[in-house]
């Protein structure tokens, strides 16, 4: 899962969220470094990216998207999760997308100073352009596919991955819709502990 679901997942909580944002960035043991409600935000970063790695549903949408996207299949696949994530929203809160978002902006750009120097930098421009609203539309989700794209080593047609998407999305929305009640479930028992 990308940034989106990282964020919703947090279940409104802002030592989570800071430590579910953060958590590509800190490696190892360092997340013993931060406080211990950001530290559980960071291992819950980890079981939703395992969980997300090793579900047969989201083995099922990685198969489909390997002819475009390779090695990279599951990250690509993390990307348009977060797309049916928002558009699919109202599966599975009573939470205003635009009322959750602008929260969770304003949670992130208040913590800013405790992230990692990559994040402090990137952020501001995050929040400029409405990073979480991006997978709302498809040519959000596009900008998204083609920047993440352009970091990887080799020839990605992004293009022809969104169209792709787009053609099977019924597909990959009974993939999503059969996985990620499983998630939230794995994500709230892992905040319970």
């Amino acid at each position: 899962m990308n940034h989106l679901a990282h964020c919703f997942l947090s279940f409104n909580d802002e030592d989570l969220l800071l430590g579910n944002f953060i958590g590509d960035f800190v490696k190892g043991n360092d997340w013993k470094k931060y406080p211990e409600k950001v530290q559980q935000g960071i291992l819950l970063h980890r079981t939703i990216d395992s969980y997300t790695d090793n579900h047969p549903m989201t083995d099922r949408s990685v198969t489909r998207v390997r002819p475009y996207a390779g090695r990279y299949s599951p990250p690509f696949t993390d990307i348009l999760y977060d797309h049916l994530l928002a558009i699919h929203w109202e599966k599975y809160t009573d939470e205003a997308f635009d009322v959750f978002a602008e929260k969770t902006y304003r949670q992130l750009e208040k913590r800013a100073a405790e992230m990692p120097a990559v994040l402090q930098e990137r952020l501001p421009k995050m929040i400029a352009g409405q990073f979480l609203h991006g997978y709302t539309r498809r040519e959000g989700l596009e900008w998204v596919l083609d920047k993440f794209s352009l970091r990887l080593a080799g020839n990605f047609d992004a293009q022809g991955l969104s169209r792709f998407f787009f053609d099977e999305i019924d597909a990959f929305s009974e993939d999503f819709n059969a996985f990620f009640p499983d998630l939230l479930a794995v994500s709230r028992a892992k905040v319970a502990t």
